[in-house]
């Protein structure tokens, strides 16, 4: 009967003393605002949260668009993830993009003003970490300001994990468990986390790595976009990638400036 007693306090005090968590649905990026506190720490996922390119093609929606016509073909997962992520970094080492929504560059720099904590965290790669910060640096949004460090720092999460100019670059890893690496590193322990993305896997992921760190969290499932990725125009992006990456030979060069022999 002792046992009985000890186990159940041993279970009411674990449920007392467990930091709240919460994902709430958003379309606003703004909603970061109604979260956060001076002590909170609020990460930005990159992709259709922050920003994304200006055609269908290179979108997340085109990603898992191409992932799923692979695996169609019988390529293993692997080899078929493999292919998918080398055209996406080849298309997004050119392509253009532009913000979510109009607001989120000021958004960004009045919350870095105020003195708030941000940084991205993104599933994006290393191959992609110095294009990623000229991406976002031509919409205007810089995330060093109030990072939680403004130095590098490469370690692993079974891949290579990267924190660049405020943003950890996740490499496709576990995004709560390369996280809490960070953190541990940098000797820094929020009071609260604020993550605001626009895939519910991801925020969960941090949600439940965040509850043995007794860090209180709160996900924004970011759905600015979700109408636009419910249409993706298949047929579009598929002659966009057709025309990607062409080289005009000298003959076509010629013809096209009007040139004869």
């Amino acid at each position: 009967m002792k046992k009985k007693v000890v186990l159940w306090s041993v279970v009411l005090i674990s449920l007392i003393f467990r930091l709240p968590a919460l994902i709430v649905e958003t379309h606003s990026i703004e909603s970061v605002r109604t979260h956060a506190g001076p002590t909170t720490l609020i990460l930005f996922d990159i992709d259709n949260t922050l920003i994304e390119p200006v055609q269908e093609l290179g979108t997340d929606q085109w990603f898992e668009h191409r992932l799923t016509e692979y695996k169609a073909l019988g390529l293993p997962a692997g080899e078929a993830k493999e292919k998918t992520v080398s055209e996406y970094v080849a298309i997004h080492s050119i392509t253009k993009v532009k913000p979510v929504e109009k607001v989120t560059p000021s958004l960004i720099a009045q919350l870095q003003q105020e003195g708030y904590i941000c940084m991205g965290l993104t599933a994006r790669g290393l191959s992609l970490a110095t294009r990623t910060v000229e991406q976002l640096k031509s919409v205007g949004i810089e995330l060093t300001q109030t990072a939680p460090s403004k130095e590098e720092f490469y370690f692993t999460n079974h891949h290579g994990v990267l924190y660049r100019a405020g943003i950890l670059f996740a490499s496709g890893t576990h995004k709560g468990n390369a996280l809490v690496k960070l953190l541990r590193h940098l000797h820094y322990c929020p009071d609260k986390i604020v993550f605001i993305d626009d895939k519910l896997n991801q925020l969960k992921d941090v949600e439940h790595t965040l509850e043995n760190e007794g860090i209180a969290f709160v996900g924004l499932r970011y759905g600015f976009l979700d109408e636009k990725v419910a249409g993706f125009r298949k047929a579009v992006a598929d002659l966009q990638f057709a025309h990607f990456g062409h080289i005009l030979s000298d003959e076509e060069a010629a013809l096209l400036m009007g040139e004869t022999k």
